[in-house]
């Protein structure tokens, strides 16, 4: 806990957390401009000294955290073992941290797709169907836009797009 704010963190991820522990990944395409804001901006927020996390909270998935708004677990795993969406009702919304992304923050392309640095991106797509049945108008993602569509809209859409860049 730090400064009393607890950490949650999937079973699967917690090693990882604590450690910084964590398999080598293909960094994919990217354009120097947009690598090299992402640099910039990692460097002014310190992401460039990591400080692992030791006492972390395990969550899991259908956990409902006892905090406002009673959000509820999904696990994503793909872009880390542990990946996990956030699914808060009362917000109408779902976070699903880099499980997609609407901004590549290596090559600047905007819209939905899948997020880089993925651990395992086929696992990543097919995690995609786990929050299709969601009921939510808001996907929010660890980086680019809020995007106001239905989950299932944005797991389509990122499935479609995955599949585009491959042929």
């Amino acid at each position: 806990m730090k400064h009393g704010v607890p950490v949650f963190v999937h079973a699967a991820d917690a090693v990882r957390t604590r450690t910084g522990e964590k398999p080598k990944v293909a960094i994919g395409p990217m354009r120097l401009g947009p690598t090299l804001r992402f640099i910039g901006y990692s460097i002014r927020k310190n992401g460039l000294r990591t400080r692992y996390v030791r006492d972390v909270t395990e969550i899991g998935d259908g956990d409902v955290l006892d905090l406002p708004g009673s959000p509820m677990i999904v696990s994503m795993p793909g872009h880390s073992p542990g990946s996990v969406a956030v699914h808060v009702p009362l917000a109408d919304a779902v976070f699903v941290g880099d499980a997609l992304t609407t901004r590549h923050v290596l090559t600047g392309r905007a819209g939905p797709q899948p997020a880089p640095f993925t651990d395992d991106p086929s696992e990543a797509l097919s995690s995609l169907g786990r929050i299709a049945g969601l009921s939510a108008s808001w996907v929010l993602p660890g980086h680019g836009a809020p995007w106001r569509t239905s989950p299932a809209q944005a797991s389509e859409a990122v499935k479609s797009v995955s599949a585009e860049t491959r042929t």
